[in-house]
């Protein structure tokens, strides 16, 4: 009866704490040891070679030396990363964004399933495109490799697998230093959420 009772309450424990595992405990990538993968992670991919982009390439670390990176990662027929998409890109036509100091990446989930073109048709174009998004969009592969931040070693790890495996939308706040600091998961835009994930660091400062 007392095993019982003490299987019942470490199944109540984990079940609790399983929406605060860090994103390496959710590796699930065959032989894959989930401990070898460091908490400071960058990561290159290719863009969609817009001008909004850029550069053809894409360097996580790079762009972190400006600042923390908000991910979005989105899906071409996942209605709310156009949602969210469209949410954000109006707080920067409304001039909400001018005095942070984030960059704003959008990150193709789905590249094994939706090709580029159709990433491009929903999301790359000013002109044409429903959800237009005025700032990078990356194209990783099943086969993009996660680094380690430090040594820029490989980590054997996928992106995907390295951070988590999200699911579409999702958004993750990447420390200065390759750390995921920060993570939502709600399907619909909220303006509360992104507003939190935007200021995660300096409510951190507030309160130490």
């Amino acid at each position: 009866m007392l095993r019982s009772s003490t299987f019942l309450a470490v199944s109540v424990i984990l079940m609790f704490l399983s929406g605060c595992v860090q994103s390496n405990s959710l590796v699930d990538n065959g032989d894959e040891d989930p401990e070898q993968i460091p908490f400071e992670l960058t990561f290159s991919a290719d863009t969609l070679d817009r001008a909004e982009d850029t550069d053809k390439r894409f360097d996580l670390k790079d762009e972190l030396s400006n600042g923390p990176v908000m991910l979005l990662w989105i899906g071409a027929g996942c209605t709310g990363c156009h949602d969210w998409t469209d949410m954000i890109r109006q707080k920067m036509l409304n001039g909400e964004l001018d005095d942070s100091n984030y960059t704003i990446v959008s990150v193709h989930r789905w590249g094994e399933f939706e090709s580029t073109d159709e990433l491009h048709e929903v999301f790359g174009n000013a002109e044409q495109s429903d959800h237009y998004t005025p700032w990078k969009i990356v194209t990783p592969s099943q086969s993009t490799e996660a680094y380690d931040f430090n040594s820029e070693k490989s980590t054997g790890a996928s992106i995907y697998s390295a951070y988590g495996n999200p699911g579409t939308p999702t958004l993750q706040v990447i420390a200065p230093n390759g750390v995921l600091a920060w993570q939502s998961k709600t399907y619909w835009a909220n303006e509360t959420v992104f507003d939190d994930g935007i200021n995660f660091f300096q409510q951190q400062v507030n309160q130490e």
